[in-house]
């Protein structure tokens, strides 16, 4: 398939697999709950009214700290530049020209144990790393890291869509002879 029959753009769906808490210290409900808790109490304690207010207190808090969800992250081919951008806002992560594109790795880290039933040991957790030509910063997709076979599976991706546009990682790139 040349670059022209290629498809140009190519959506990064990563996400962590159903039920996969190992990424967060407790439940996805305590948000939820604690409002409707602290509510019961105050309305318990002090008045049904004052119960009203901390409930309405909570929502607030909780709308305010909600992390806006951008979307999914976008790869698209411009010629011979790499755009990331994210759906939902059309804002461009990065771009850069593909030849500055060294490499695209998996970025781990070692999560400690959770301390959860059956003694579960530390958790790998990794993301995508555009790897570009120093001083640039790489580029992690996605934000959230991913368990390792859910990222290895993105990583492969990603590297057949950018090979069928002409990228080569820097290591497999010929040299220039004497």
């Amino acid at each position: 398939m040349s670059a022209e029959e290629a498809p140009r753009e190519l959506v990064v769906d990563a996400k962590p697999a159903p039920g996969d808490q190992s990424t967060t210290s407790g439940t996805a409900m305590t948000p939820l709950i604690l409002p409707a808790v602290v509510a019961a109490v105050l309305a318990k304690a002090v008045s049904p009214l004052m119960g009203l207010f901390g409930l309405g207190v909570g929502v607030v808090v909780l709308l305010v700290l909600r992390k806006p969800d951008a979307g999914k992250f976008v790869l698209r081919i411009d010629g011979a530049e790499v755009e990331v951008s994210r759906d939902r806002t059309k804002e461009v992560v990065a771009r850069f020209p593909l030849d500055d594109l060294w490499d695209v790795a998996l970025d781990k880290e070692m999560r400690p144990a959770t301390g959860g039933r059956g003694g579960a040991g530390p958790s790998e957790r990794v993301r995508l790393a555009f790897e570009r030509a120093a001083p640039a910063d790489p580029v992690f997709v996605p934000e959230e890291r991913l368990t390792p076979i859910e990222a290895s599976e993105w990583l492969a991706k990603v590297r057949v869509f950018l090979r069928k546009h002409g990228w080569v990682p820097r290591d497999e790139r010929a040299e220039d002879g004497p």
